[in-house]
Parts: structure tokens; sequence; C-alpha cells
């Protein structure tokens, strides 16, 4: 699974888990129910501002961060 493909299935669950048909969500974003269903599919990309308004419905706010992917990448040493 790709970090895109997590997001949109992140994204999936948070609108069923507050409620919110994808149709309904389209509805208060302003967009078709098609290109919702499109985002949250891979069929249409899927931006952060997009993953941020959808979450934001849902009562939930995206993070995005970093962190050293191993420990020799951020030169730690054990």
């Amino acid at each position: 699974m790709t970090l895109q493909d997590g997001l949109r299935s992140l994204l999936a669950g948070e609108l069923r888990a507050a409620g919110l048909s994808q149709a309904e969500a389209a509805r208060q974003l302003g967009i078709t129910a098609k290109h919702m269903s499109q985002m949250l599919t891979g069929r249409a990309p899927l931006s952060l501002a997009w993953a941020d308004e959808i979450a934001g419905l849902c009562g939930r706010a995206l993070l995005v961060g970093s962190r050293p992917a191993s420990p020799e990448a951020s030169g730690e040493s054990r």
C-alpha cells in the first residue's frame, strides 16, 4: 500500500466514522460526488489541501511530519 492509498483509506474511514456519506461531504466541499469518489479511490489526484478539507469535515486535523527513516539516516549511533 502506498502512502497515497493509506491516506485515501484513512479519509474514507474518517468519513464513515463521522457518519458522512461521500455525497454529503462532496456537497459540503462544493465538489461533485463523482469527484469525491475519484479522489478517494485513486482515479483523481488527492492533494494534501483536499485531504485536510475532508479531514476537517470529520472533526479531524491532518498532520504531516517527518522523522529519520533509520538511526543511520539521522546520524545517530546505537
